[in-house]
C-alpha cells in the first residue's frame, strides 16, 4: 500500500519531524505534522489522515492524552496509531496500548522498521473499512428477505472469523524473530485456514542473493525441494512480481523460460503460486497443491491465503532486520573481546573457547532455541567487564594485593552494567553478572546459592573453568582433560555437578580435544 495513504506525525522534535516526513514523502505519503498535543488535535480534526505516529512526550497534551482523544473521535478504530518514545519502560507500553495505539517503538528507531509498520498496519486498516463496508452492505441485503439474511450472515461470519485469524497471525508473524518458527507458524496456518494438501516456501536468505531456496512446508518432499532454487531475477520470479497476483500454474500463459519453472513445479503437486513482496521487491514465493478436499478454491480463499502471505512477508523483512541489527551489536562486542584478550597472550582465545564449550554443554542438555542462544551470548560476552579492570593488574606476574583482587573481582558486575542497556542482550545480564557464582554462596559479586543461580550461569562457570583449567598459565602448565574432570569434580561445593558431567561425556566422545 505504500505511497497512498495520509500520515500525521506528531513530536516536540523538529528534527525527528523532518527526518520522518521526508521519509514518508520520498515514498509516496502524504503528510502532516504537528510539534505539540493540541497542534495535533488539530490537525488531525482538519487533515484526517489514514495513520499517526505520535510521540508520547509532548507539550500541552501528552501522547497518551492525544492517543485517547483520537480514538475517541475515531469510532470505528480506522486510523492506526504507532506511539514512539525514548522510554522503554513496560508500563509505559502497556498504557500506550492500552489508550488504542497499535504499536510501540523505542527511540532511536530504524526508519526501515518503522516504514514496513506503517505499510502492514495502513493495509490492515483499509481491509478493515473494507470489511466494514461490505457489512453495511450486506446488512442491507438482508432486510429484502430473510432467505438472504442466512446466506449472508454466514458469509460475513465467515469474513470476520478470518479477519480476526489473519489480525491475530499477524501479530503474531511480527513477534517472532526466528525465521524458521516464523515459516513454520506461517505453513501450519496456510495448512488449517484453507484446507491445502502442500504448502512450499522459496525464500531469499540473505538480501542480496540472488537466488530463492526451498525454506520449509508441509506436506512436500523436503529433501527433493531443497536442492531446488529459483532465480530471483528471471523466469517465474520476474513473472510473479510483474503480475504480483496468485497465478494458477498449470493455466497461465507464461513466457518459455517461466513456463519450464511451472511445469516442473505442478509435477510436484503445486497448483498455486504467489510472491511475497515487501517495498516492491521480491523476497520470496509460496507455493500451494490442490485442497485435502480436492474442491476449487472459491475467490474469498485465494484473498485470504493473499492477506496471510503479505503478513509472513512482513514478518520475515522484519526478522531480517532484527538479524542484522543483532549481527551489527554483536560484532562491535566481540571487537570489545577481542581487546580485551589481546592484552594477555595467555587467554588469547578463551572467550571462544568458553563460547563453543557452554554451546555444546546446552544443546546436550536438550535447552530450549532461545535458552541455548542466551547460553551463547553470555559466554561469548562473559569477560566484557574485564575492559574495566586496569591492564597492569591483569598482567601483573606476581601475586594481587587485596585490594587488586577487589578490581579483578569486580568484572562481572562491570560487565552486566555495559549490556544491560542493549535490549537484545539484556537477557544474557545474568550470566555475566554471575559466571563466577559458586553453589556454596561463596561466590561473588551477590553470593548466590544453589538454584539461585540460572542454569546458564551455572553452565558458563564450569565452561569458564575448564578452559582455564586446560591452558597455559604463567604460573602453571595445563592440565589434561582428565585432570580438568577431576578438578571440577572435586569441587562440588563450586560447580553443579549435573553440568560437570555433561562436559565429561563429551570429552570421552572426543568431541572435546586439547
Amino acid at each position: 500500500m505504500s505511497g497512498n495513504g495520509s500520515i500525521l506525525v506528531v513530536d516536540d522534535d523538529p528534527n525527528v519531524i523532518e527526518i520522518l516526513t521526508e521519509c514518508l514523502r520520498s515514498k509516496g505519503y502524504e503528510t502532516e505534522s504537528a510539534a505539540d498535543g493540541d497542534e495535533a488535535l488539530a490537525k488531525y480534526d482538519r487533515f484526517q489522515p489514514d495513520l499517526v505516529v505520535l510521540d508520547v512526550a509532548l507539550p500541552k497534551k501528552n501522547g497518551f492524552e492525544v492517543c485517547d482523544t483520537i480514538r475517541a473521535r475515531d469510532v470505528h478504530r480506522d486510523v492506526p496509531v504507532i506511539m514512539i518514545s525514548a522510554d522503554s519502560i513496560q508500563e509505559s507500553m502497556v498504557r500506550g496500548l492500552r489508550a488504542g495505539a497499535q504499536d510501540y517503538l523505542k527511540k532511536p528507531f530504524s526508519l526501515k522498521e518503522m516504514l514496513v509498520k506503517i505499510d502492514n498496519y495502513l493495509t490492515q486498516a483499509s481491509r478493515k473499512k473494507n470489511l466494514r463496508e461490505q457489512n453495511l452492505q450486506l446488512e442491507g441485503e438482508v432486510q429484502r428477505g430473510h432467505a438472504d439474511y442466512t446466506r449472508v450472515n454466514r458469509e460475513l461470519k465467515k469474513k470476520v472469523l478470518d479477519m480476526r485469524s489473519l489480525s491475530g497471525l499477524s501479530q503474531d508473524l511480527n513477534r517472532l524473530r526466528d525465521p524458521d518458527d516464523l515459516i513454520r507458524v506461517f505453513c501450519l496456518t496456510v495448512i488449517g485456514q484453507l484446507g491445502v494438501s502442500s504448502v512450499a516456501l522459496f525464500y531469499a536468505l540473505d538480501e542480496i542473493d540472488d537466488y530463492l531456496s526451498y525454506a520449509g512446508g508441509s506436506g512436500v518432499s523436503n529433501s527433493v525441494l531443497q536442492s531446488v532454487r529459483l532465480s530471483r531475477e528471471i523466469a517465474l520470479s520476474k513473472y510473479l512480481l510483474g503480475k504480483h497476483e496468485c497465478i494458477k500454474l498449470a493455466e497461465e500463459e507464461f513466457p518459455e523460460d517461466a513456463k519450464r519453472e511451472a511445469n516442473f513445479l505442478t509435477r510436484f503437486g503445486f497448483d498455486y503460486g504467489y510472491p511475497l513482496v515487501v517495498k516492491s521487491r521480491l523476497i520470496g514465493i509460496v507455493f500451494i497443491g490442490g485442497k485435502v478436499n480436492r474442491q476449487e478454491y472459491i475467490s474469498d480463499e485465494i484473498d485470504l491465503f493473499k492477506s496471510i502471505c503479505t503478513s509472513a512477508a512482513t514478518g520475515l523483512e522484519n526478522a531480517r532486520l532484527y538479524g542484522e541489527l543483532q549481527a551489527t551489536y554483536l560484532s562491535t562486542i566481540k571487537v570489545l573481546v577481542s581487546t580485551i584478550e589481546a592484552k594477555d597472550s595467555y587467554t588469547r582465545g578463551h572467550t571462544d573457547r568458553v563460547a563453543e564449550y557452554a554451546r555444546m554443554i546446552a544443546e546436550e542438555m536438550r535447552l530450549s532455541k532461545r535458552d541455548l542462544e542466551i547460553v551463547c551470548f553470555g559466554a561469548a560476552l562473559h569477560d566484557i567487564g574485564k575492559l574495566g579492570v586496569y591492564e597492569n593488574i591483569l598482567n601483573k606476574p606476581g601475586e594481587l594485593t587485596e585490594k587488586e583482587w577487589d578490581i579483578v573481582r569486580s568484572h562481572p558486575e562491570v560487565g552486566a552494567n555495559i549490556i544491560k542497556n542493549m535490549k537484545f542482550l539484556e537477557s544474557a545480564c545474568d550470566l555475566v553478572r554471575h559466571h563466577h557464582e559458586r553453589l556454596d554462596g561463596k561466590g561473588y559479586p551477590d553470593h548466590l546459592k544453589g538454584n539461585e543461580i540460572s542454569v546458564g550461569a551455572r553452565i558458563v562457570a564450569v565452561a569458564d573453568s575448564f578452559d582455564a583449567m586446560t591452558s597455559d598459565r604463567p604460573y602453571r602448565r595445563a592440565y589434561s582433560l582428565e585432570e580438568s574432570i577431576d578438578q571440577l569434580k572435586n569441587q562440588s561445593e563450586k560447580f553443579d555437578q549435573e553440568v560437570v558431567a555433561y562436559i565429561e561425556k563429551l570429552v570421552l566422545r572426543g568431541r572435546i580435544r586439547r
